[in-house]
């Protein structure tokens, strides 16, 4: 009667292990899928600018008067592998419209923070939901024509 209980308590814990190993593992990789940031994510830029170049071609702001401006923005992440994704950005507004390529990557906690570089600056942002996309654009630009930074929220447009 003793082997039978304890075979049973036995095989009662090795059940027990069995499922719990199997939701942490089927958690872990719930926690490492990657959501798909493809498309066309608009908003509108709050930028303050030191110089002229770039986006801000018409700016005559310097570090002791900088410029302040708001664009229309359009972000189209036009394809993505797994974490890795590319695309343009679009910028409209002052009468000047400019498009620069970029490229990025998806990392952090549940691959939620954005890093994006394009050809002159960096992107560092959060997906806040499926759709919405917060970050600031930053470009220092040392003996370069422009300094910039620029906190934006865009939306995905379905």
């Amino acid at each position: 009667m003793t082997r039978r209980i304890c075979a049973s308590a036995v095989f009662g814990l090795s059940l027990i292990a069995l499922v719990s190993s199997a939701l942490v593992s089927s958690s872990v990789l719930a926690a490492d899928q990657v959501p798909d940031i493809k498309g066309k994510w608009t908003g509108k830029t709050y930028t303050i600018v030191a110089g002229s170049g770039g986006h801000w071609p018409s700016n005559k702001g310097t570090f002791d008067k900088p410029g302040l401006f708001e664009k229309d923005l359009t972000i189209e992440v036009t394809n993505q592998e797994g974490r890795r994704f590319w695309g343009n950005q679009t910028f409209i507004g002052n009468g000047e419209t400019t498009q620069e390529p970029m490229i990025g990557e998806l990392t952090g906690k549940d691959n939620k923070t954005v890093v994006i570089v394009d050809t002159d600056g960096y992107l560092n942002g959060q997906l806040v939901g499926k759709d919405t996309l917060t970050f600031c654009y930053t470009q220092a630009g040392g003996r370069g024509p422009s300094s910039v930074v620029s906190c934006t929220e865009v939306k995905r447009q379905r």
